[in-house]
């Protein structure tokens, strides 16, 4: 019986190249302004929550059809041979779970197209196909860890039975929970210092040659 039976992964910067499917929004609708920065910024430094940052961000696009955006993340790039590899993960029998603080346009794409077992994400929220300007916070910064926990007792998985893969600090809680952490591409080296592994090439192969090597495959 294989040690590792679920890979747990980052979406935004880790399996697509895009850091933030939020910035991508704003990146792709030039839409990316001081106001936008302004609210990172207010996040960062502790003086606003992250719904209220999320609440802001996404009041930008209200009024505009849902399936604009649908259409944007149609041609968002995966990671070099990202695609190929979680394929062959998936047919080596491996879970594949994904937890993002991205929103559902690329979470939606990435379990249908790679054929994920369980994805979350957050979620922008319309009526009748029309951008409200509220979102739906499914995971909050920091909070990968406890979606992370409820997944594998729907799996009757073990935290220890799992690879974690993602970019960034937000992935350090899946990092201290996960029984062997990988980094692909780090933007934080404190996430950098603590995970097993630290994959520097752009080539999501590295991922998988290491977790095919862990796993004693």
């Amino acid at each position: 019986m294989p040690r590792y039976k679920a890979v747990v992964f980052d979406i935004d910067g880790t399996i697509v190249k895009h850091i933030s499917s939020w910035r991508y929004i704003h990146e792709r609708l030039k839409l990316w302004d001081a106001l936008a920065c302004r609210y990172q910024e207010l996040f960062l430094a502790g003086k606003i929550s992250y719904k209220k940052f999320c609440d802001l961000d996404a009041s930008h696009w209200k009024g505009l059809p849902d399936r604009r955006l649908r259409r944007l993340f149609r041609s968002a790039a995966y990671a070099k041979n990202a695609k190929k590899c979680i394929g062959r993960l998936k047919d080596m029998g491996f879970k594949l779970i994904a937890v993002s603080t991205g929103l559902q346009y690329m979470g939606e794409r990435v379990k249908e197209e790679l054929r994920f077992d369980y994805v979350v994400y957050n979620k922008l929220l319309s009526r009748s196909g029309v951008l409200t300007g509220k979102v739906m916070i499914n995971i909050s910064h920091g909070g990968k860890a406890r979606i992370l926990r409820k997944i594998l007792r729907r799996l009757r998985l073990k935290p220890g039975e799992v690879i974690s893969v993602g970019d960034s600090a937000g992935d350090i809680p899946l990092a201290q929970l996960s029984g062997y952490s990988i980094a692909f591409n780090s933007s934080d080296r404190r996430y950098s210092r603590i995970v097993d592994y630290d994959c520097k090439t752009g080539d999501f192969k590295e991922v998988f040659d290491k977790i095919v090597s862990v796993a004693g495959l």
